[in-house]
């Protein structure tokens, strides 16, 4: 399945407004809750138990719908979202600041980054968060 952050295109910020009536009950509720913050992982735990979950993800993504960001930055926003669930402001407030500063260059400046989660986060999420951060980075760079 897809990873990353799901956000509303065109197609589906319409359907929003006018539903197709194709689109079953299921995809209209994950549309309603794709709002470019939560992950497909958040869709999967908000929908936890719901038999056809991933055909609906599958058909808003074939059918335009929703498409997944892929920049760095929200890739990474959403890998801290994750890691460290309501501990996260702190952290993703430096990465904003950081991709503010320096745009896309800012993942050359890790060390900041890093910094400030060892200060608020402790060592061990720190190196986690930095590896993961690197794998992102590259990837995003083999694609883009």
């Amino acid at each position: 399945m897809v990873k990353g952050i799901p956000t509303l295109t065109q197609k589906g910020r319409e359907a929003l407004k006018n539903a197709p009536p194709d689109l079953s009950p299921l995809c209209r509720h994950i549309l309603i809750q794709v709002d470019g913050k939560k992950t497909i992982d958040d869709l999967h735990l908000m929908f936890r138990g719901l038999k056809g979950l991933d055909e609906a993800l599958e058909r808003l993504f074939k059918g335009n719908f929703i498409r997944t960001a892929s920049d760095c930055h929200d890739l990474i926003r959403s890998l801290a979202q994750q890691m460290l669930g309501t501990k996260a402001p702190t952290l993703l407030k430096k990465i904003d600041e950081l991709h503010a500063k320096y745009s896309d260059a800012c993942w050359e400046h890790l060390d900041e980054l890093d910094k400030t989660a060892r200060l608020f986060y402790g060592e061990v999420i720190a190196d986690n968060l930095k590896n993961e951060i690197r794998k992102i980075v590259k990837e995003t760079k083999e694609v883009g």
